[in-house]
């Protein structure tokens, strides 16, 4: 029977929890009282939202937040982009939100109250009655002490050095361990009993495999958070941002609004932001999917199994990796609905969420829920209106392309295929037989996903189910067609090759996760072909369920240390992190230099002022850290001369004289190449050397009187 809170509950909830949350808000800004109202109000106005949504319990929560999310995402992008996300308007959104779903959740009569006590006696009755065996208890006590070692290990590796891989300060265990974990953890759920269970364990390993940056990182990880942790700082204390962007927006809106909700340090919240949604969301997500179909343990390995593709976009917050997984998750969920589970307009609201954190993967998808839609309209008609929709499939070809040309890109009418474009298998031998095999996953990836898509295709055709399924297929053309076009037909002033190339690639990206779903069903043609039962030869039935258990964990393995940065013989490591000694110098400089200065510097250290100091200021158009993005980049180019074509000081005068300032600062991290040279060359000729940290960081100042 249907069940609800009664509406006195739900006034007092309201009551006490807003007043709580306004009250630490306004006044106490308690991170602990924050966090535990805050918690309390995201779970009950979540659960309160999904029952809109599905009446299955247990879910509401998740497709609740879900939802939630996407509506303060809208909301605050839109208020952040016409007017201010100031305190007044979060407050009103913190009221707006329970006094909106009011209405609509009681809309029906309530056949039956909901009795906290007796929702909690009925489940504890349903986890009496899947009772586990003990050596499944074992498995899973096993599990967590293996899991517990190795964040023990992460916390351990902790560093606010400079590195350029994680794994130069984890010890080499953590892999046998890992390892070990996920073997245990996939025996487990091949013979377990209950879900829910199995199911946080999946949450608890995700979030193991995807915060190994998180938790190594102490100042954080990469480049473009700092960046966005800066913008969003201003926009929550001033409300906007100027000049205002089009995209991110929904990102900084979260954020923000989370910070407001718990008065959690917001640049935590940014950090745990992607991370811990992908631990949270994704496992439970698959699972409840793959669920409607396949027997639940099947469905519990899929969950798992799903970590066998690199997830580098899911181990640090950026606005592409949050839209990346509204993505994902909503490719799955449009499982059911093709399933009638859940409404189209589901689909469109974390399509619209999306869109509003990146349009990159906003755009894709909005045309990806049209698509379905469309065919699920066409469907009862399929034979007749087949070509009007692959007609409509040709015209959404182009709406991503002409985003991309207003937005300032050009067409590109000579373009240029290059052998390296055509590279998809790979060999490389370093006499290393665990990296060998590494690298031979990473090597021939692409080859590898579309043979497992390929098992997943053959699979459903089998069981004729394959015309069902034709709109992914459209979707994941339509996209790959718009990558061709980005990556050969238009040109991106803005950005350079790499840049380009980088960031045309994410569109590869998006349509294999419109084809995720049939990866995983490839996977499990393949597992179920080794879990099966073989009656004949008992021996034989236990080899190929150890075979399948290990070879999934060596993936898995491999796919964890390929979504990091690494440092090996097979391929040089793309960038330093940002340290505790950049922060000092960029301390030093601000307290020794005069107000008008501009400092050379490579991008960490710039990074470093960001962080510190936020958008300060600007000369010639510029920051004054110089910085490998924007136009022009005058300054960086300024401090690669200093670098690479001999430390001069007429370098730094000239740059001194266009930025229209009489100080300067050369900044030299020991860790470049030939730091010793440059630093001795840029000594003689400097007013001033100043070092940090024994040298880890050379200062030089220049005058130009």
């Amino acid at each position: 029977m249907e069940e609800k809170i009664s509406k006195a509950k739900y006034l007092a909830i309201t009551a006490i929890v807003c007043l709580v949350l306004i009250f630490n808000f306004l006044s106490l800004a308690s991170p602990i009282l924050g966090a535990s109202f805050g918690l309390i109000y995201l779970i009950f106005y979540s659960f309160i939202l999904g029952s809109l949504l599905t009446v299955k319990k247990g879910w509401q929560i998740i497709f609740g937040c879900l939802s939630l999310f996407s509506v303060i995402s809208i909301i605050g992008a839109f208020l952040i982009y016409t007017y201010q996300f100031n305190d007044y308007l979060f407050i009103l959104i913190l009221l707006l939100i329970p006094a909106g779903l009011f209405i609509p959740y009681y809309q029906f009569k309530p056949k039956e109250k909901f009795f906290l006590k007796k929702f909690l006696k009925e489940y504890f009755d349903k986890f009496t009655e899947r009772k586990e065996p003990k050596s499944n208890l074992g498995l899973v006590i096993s599990y967590l002490v293996l899991a517990a070692i190795n964040f023990f290990l992460l916390f351990k590796g902790q560093t606010a050095e400079s590195i350029q891989s994680p794994w130069e300060v984890v010890s080499p265990k953590f892999f046998l361990i890992y390892f070990l974990a996920t073997a245990v953890l996939l025996t487990y759920l091949f013979r377990a009993n209950r879900t829910k269970l199995p199911i946080i364990i999946l949450i608890i390993h995700t979030f193991l495999s995807s915060s190994v940056a998180l938790i190594v990182y102490k100042i954080g990880y990469g480049f473009d958070p700092f960046i966005h942790q800066a913008t969003e700082l201003i926009i929550a204390k001033t409300g906007t941002i100027n000049p205002k962007p089009l995209y991110y927006l929904g990102q900084y809106a979260l954020v923000i609004f989370l910070n407001k909700l718990t008065a959690v340090d917001l640049a935590l919240i940014d950090r745990l932001l992607v991370p811990t949604l992908f631990s949270l969301f994704l496992p439970p997500v698959i699972f409840y999917v793959f669920s409607q179909w396949l027997k639940k343990n099947y469905a519990l390995v899929l969950t798992l199994s799903f970590l066998t593709i690199p997830y580098s976009g899911f181990i640090m917050t950026a606005p592409q990796n949050l839209a990346n997984l509204f993505f994902l998750i909503a490719i799955f969920l449009s499982l059911l609905y093709f399933r009638n589970l859940i409404s189209v307009y589901f689909l469109y609201l974390l399509a619209a969420a999306t869109l509003v954190i990146h349009p990159l993967a906003g755009i894709p998808l909005l045309i990806t829920v049209i698509l379905f839609n469309l065919f699920k309209i066409l469907y009862h008609s399929y034979i007749r209106q087949l070509s009007l929709y692959f007609l409509a499939a040709l015209v959404f070809i182009l709406f991503l392309p002409l985003a991309f040309l207003v937005n300032g890109s050009k067409i590109n009418w000579l373009p240029q295929i290059h052998r390296a474009d055509l590279y998809l298998m790979g060999w490389v031998d370093k006499f290393d037989l665990p990296l060998n095999l590494a690298y031979l996953v990473s090597l021939n990836q692409a080859v590898l996903a579309a043979l497992i898509i390929s098992l997943g295709l053959f699979y459903i055709a089998k069981h004729k189910l394959l015309k069902n399924n034709a709109a992914y297929f459209v979707a994941a053309l339509v996209i790959l067609a718009d990558f061709i076009i980005a990556r050969y037909f238009l040109t991106f002033p803005e950005l350079n090759d790499y840049d380009k190339n980088f960031f045309v690639q994410r569109l590869i990206a998006l349509a294999f996760y419109v084809l995720a779903p049939f990866f995983l069903i490839g996977l499990y043609y393949l597992i179920k072909k080794f879990w099966a039962e073989w009656p004949e030869a008992k021996a034989k039935n236990w080899f190929n369920k150890t075979f399948i258990v290990l070879i999934l964990s060596g993936v898995i393995t491999i796919s964890l240390y390929l979504s990091y940065p690494r440092l090996n013989q097979y391929e040089p490591a793309k960038f330093f992190s940002l340290s505790q000694s950049d922060i000092k110098a960029v301390n030093l400089i601000e307290q020794i230099a005069n107000f008008d200065h501009i400092v050379l510097a490579n991008q960490m250290v710039g990074v470093a002022a960001i962080k510190e100091f936020g958008f300060k200021k600007y000369y010639a158009n510029q920051f004054y850290y110089s910085m490998p993005m924007g136009n022009p980049q005058t300054f960086y180019q300024a401090y690669l001369d200093m670098i690479y074509q001999g430390t001069k000081r007429q370098t730094m005068e000239k740059i001194m004289q266009q930025a229209n300032v009489s100080e300067a600062y050369f900044v030299l991290n020991r860790y470049w190449n030939n730091a010793e040279k440059i630093a001795k060359v840029a000594a003689a000729n400097a007013d001033s050397v100043y070092d940090i940290d024994n040298g880890k960081i050379y200062i030089f100042k220049y005058t130009n009187q």
